[in-house]
């Protein structure tokens, strides 16, 4: 990427199919402003327009307006916000899509007209360092104030541009119109970005443009202040990748003082019709937090949840909370608030297709367990509430098995498990979710039988006709074609993700072990099945690979990936998966016994810690008990004489 002050139409894959990226820098900004955002966006075909050769927004739009493609979307911040404003209103039918970040639609206060021409003339004298160095505190959010690495960014491109393209583009801002006027003209999806601590263009003007544009939705970013951008790029970069996959926006030409904002209400119920509230997006993360503070009393809603219950605060509140309700306090009539009366729920030995039997298979559960603790580990998730929220949920159980129930007669005995549940939610509900319950290393902790307990389970679901669990033959390749040389990451939303998705291809398909020693971290933590907790790559390695020992023809498909950013440092991934194969040989799944050719379905979910581009924590899921029961099915089906 060119990083000189004023850089030409920069343009990135020109050859694209969907319409390009257009982006408008700020003030004495170029295309460094966008480095991170981009890094994090992998958008195809991005132009980068300088702000420079005219000295008004109306001239600026009609200078770049001759330049660009026919059809673009369409991102300004600051001051290419107000262009991008200008650029609207001379060709609306060219732009595809709208996003206004830091930025205002109201005019240049004449009382600041002085002080900018002042600040024009003491960064002739005094260099443009003292331009940045006396704002400096109202550029950016207090937690960068000390962020001498941005701060040098910063000068550096108000250095590169100069006093006199400061000049100009202050009389740009200062000959700006009144654009709240034409914000009822604009059609197309729109979304408006401020830092949560912006001091330059206050956040009641950016509430003014969500008000003003029909079906425009609007976020603050946290840590950040004018510069988002480059102070919290993944948050914003979020919304973008979000923004540019819109296609449910319902639009309007006719303003109205009620139109506004797609969000919910995010600080009370007596706010005046018509107004935006702030939708202050500040996830909290599990990790580091109490219960309490995960699901607190007193904490205004900080993500926008248009049509969840007014007590969720944002999804990860939602998923922990309404899970602790159901599973802790035994609100087991939640699920029919929270599920819709057709989800569907995909066990790892079976699928649920209704809420009520939901309902019914939670009561079983919890009757052998009375004492059953699910705490809340960590969520990893994506999406919005206009499209819905993807959420990859790690609960760490525990309890005493001291009821009779589906594990027959009470031990007595306690045990820890892991599960983690994959959950499709829009609107309050789930509608489809995804369990994989670690119920071998309960069973073990419990001291039963596992192949007791397994061919009771085989036995009850052969006696209803079913042969097997999987979804069809497995056929790892084709002919006799080796393995893809790449992997598709068409599953990805940024680098990191496609990254982890490459990294499974090379040991999964590709059979590279060794690629665990090139991405993992010397001291590298794996959290596995039957509770393990190993230490470094060759455990790593020796357990992927005994993974692969069993079921040495299994083909392994990835179904989703998520990520968020970790507070920790590095970047959360949440993977679920699929393998599919038959029980050929010896591995790491000892209680198979002796293989048998069964065929075997394993739905996995693994989350991973990547810090420093090296994974340091891998957190696998997948059920052996449910490996057990399939080869039990498949020998049952076999005596039957029925081919499975």
């Amino acid at each position: 990427m060119n990083t000189h002050a004023n850089p030409k139409l920069e343009h990135r894959d020109e050859g694209a199919d969907q319409p390009p990226l257009v982006l408008l820098p700020g003030t004495v900004c170029d295309a460094r402003l966008f480095a991170p955002l981009l890094a994090e966006l992998d958008h195809p075909h991005v132009q980068i327009a300088p702000l420079t050769g005219a000295q008004s927004a109306e001239a600026m739009a009609t200078k770049l307006l001759k330049d660009l493609p026919k059809r673009f979307s369409l991102l300004g911040v600051s001051l290419g916000g107000i262009v991008a404003l200008d650029m609207m209103a001379q060709a609306p039918e060219r732009v595809e899509r709208l996003a206004l970040i830091d930025t205002t639609a109201r005019p240049d206060p004449e009382a600041n007209w002085a002080v900018r021409r002042d600040a024009i003339e003491k960064a002739r004298q005094n260099g443009m360092a003292s331009y940045i160095g006396e704002s400096w505190t109202k550029l950016v959010s207090p937690v960068h104030a000390h962020n001498a690495t941005l701060r040098q960014l910063l000068i550096a491109m108000a250095e590169d541009a100069g006093a006199d393209v400061l000049a100009e583009q202050s009389e740009i801002a200062i000959a700006r119109a009144d654009g709240r006027l034409r914000l009822g003209a604009i059609a197309v999806p729109t979304l408006v970005l401020a830092g949560a601590d912006e001091q330059v263009c206050p956040l009641e003007a950016h509430e003014e443009l969500a008000r003003g544009i029909a079906g425009a939705r609007y976020f603050t970013i946290p840590k950040a202040g004018h510069f988002s951008p480059l102070e919290n790029p993944a948050a914003v970069a979020r919304h973008v990748r979000d923004w540019l996959a819109w296609t449910n926006v319902t639009l309007s030409n006719e303003p109205s003082q009620t139109q506004g904002a797609e969000m919910s209400d995010a600080t009370s119920k007596s706010q005046t019709k018509g107004a935006s509230p702030v939708a202050v997006e500040n996830v909290l993360q599990v990790e580091r937090r109490d219960y309490p503070d995960l699901a607190p009393t007193d904490r205004p809603r900080s993500q926008s949840l248009e049509g969840f219950d007014d007590i969720y605060t944002d999804i990860v509140d939602y998923i922990i909370r309404c899970t602790h309700k159901i599973w802790d306090e035994r609100d087991i009539g939640l699920i029919y608030t929270h599920y819709t009366h057709n989800c569907v729920l995909y066990g790892t030995t079976g699928t649920i297709y209704n809420r009520e039997d939901v309902v019914r298979d939670t009561i079983q559960r919890l009757v052998s367990f009375p004492e059953r603790r699910g705490m809340g580990t960590q969520v990893i998730w994506n999406g919005n509430d206009q499209d819905g929220f993807y959420t990859s949920h790690l609960v760490t159980g525990s309890g005493r098995h001291t009821q009779y129930g589906h594990l027959g007669q009470p031990t007595g005995r306690p045990f820890v498990s892991r599960t983690i549940a994959d959950c499709m939610i829009h609107q309050n509900k789930i509608y489809r979710e995804w369990v994989v319950a670690d119920t071998m290393a309960i069973i073990q902790q419990l001291g039963l039988d596992p192949h007791h307990f397994a061919m009771k389970t085989a036995k009850a679901k052969f006696d209803a006709g079913l042969i097997s669990l999987d979804i069809g033959e497995n056929r790892r390749f084709l002919g006799q074609t080796p393995p893809t040389e790449k992997a598709d990451t068409s599953l990805a939303h940024n680098d990191i993700e496609a990254q982890t998705i490459e990294m499974l291809h090379e040991v999964f398909t590709k059979r590279m072990f060794g690629q665990i020693a090139r991405d993992y971290a010397p001291n590298a933590q794996y959290h596995g099945p039957l509770m393990k907790e190993l230490y470094g790559q060759a455990a790593i390695i020796h357990q992927h690979l005994g993974l692969i020992g069993s079921l040495p023809d299994a083909s392994f498909e990835i179904q989703h990936v998520a990520s968020n950013p970790c507070e920790e440092g590095g970047t959360k991934v949440a993977v679920r998966w699929l393998m599919e194969g038959h029980h050929l040989g010896y591995g790491i799944l000892g209680t198979l016994g002796d293989p048998t050719g069964k065929r075997v379905q394993v739905m996995g979910m693994t989350h991973y810690h990547w810090k420093n581009g090296k994974i340091v924590d891998e957190w696998n899921v997948y059920d052996e008990l449910s490996l057990l029961v399939q080869v039990k099915l498949g020998q049952l089906a076999a005596e039957a004489g029925v081919a499975d």
